[in-house]
């Protein structure tokens, strides 16, 4: 009498139970990827109000002096002083209490007489900001019928993280100078600029 030989014993349904843990790997990675781009200052330090006030003050001396390496008067040309930004916001109920998110940011409408004169600023202060040095990006100019198009742009960061650029404004095409600190995380609750 033959016998067979035993079959090796396996599963009904093997690949569901290799899909499963797949599947929570790339739905966790999806969670920590949009996690990380919505919460991008979630790991940063907390900084005093005291600190964070001074952060504001530094952010607007970065803009007034790129202002004035343009030969203009700051506060003749100052044009907005803002503390949000969309993507600045703990959607997320991240931040403990008493923590908040700002945005401090300072926008500058200098004039120019023609798109020579513009240019010839950004040359002084690409030269300005380099002498510094600060290492200074090309901001390509808008797409034909857009504002400001063929208004290039340039931008640097500064020693204090503020990051400043002179570039088209997106909606008017006016040339704007903008001082941006970032998006910081800070004790207590300020209603606006100081």
């Amino acid at each position: 009498m033959t016998t067979k030989p035993a079959s090796a014993p396996h599963a009904a349904h093997p690949a569901p139970s290799r899909r499963r843990p797949a599947r929570a790997l790339l739905a966790g990675g999806a969670v920590l990827v949009v996690a990380a781009f919505t919460q991008g200052c979630a790991s940063g330090r907390v900084m005093s109000e005291t600190e964070f006030r001074g952060h504001m003050r530094q952010t607007e001396a970065a803009g007034q002096d790129a202002v004035r390496q343009l030969g203009m008067d700051p506060a003749a040309t100052v044009d907005r002083r803002s503390m949000d930004d969309s993507s600045c916001k703990d959607d997320l109920g991240l931040d403990s209490e008493g923590v908040t998110r700002d945005q401090p940011s300072v926008t500058w409408s200098p004039r120019f007489a023609s798109p020579a004169a513009y240019e010839a600023a950004l040359a002084r202060l690409r030269a300005a900001w380099a002498a510094r040095g600060l290492e200074v990006e090309d901001v390509p100019a808008p797409a034909a019928g857009r504002p400001g198009s063929g208004l290039r742009g340039i931008r640097t960061t500064d020693g204090h993280a503020v990051e400043l650029s002179l570039r088209p404004d997106w909606y008017s095409g006016d040339p704007v100078l903008r001082a941006d600190g970032g998006c910081v995380r800070h004790l207590g609750y300020l209603a606006g600029w100081e």
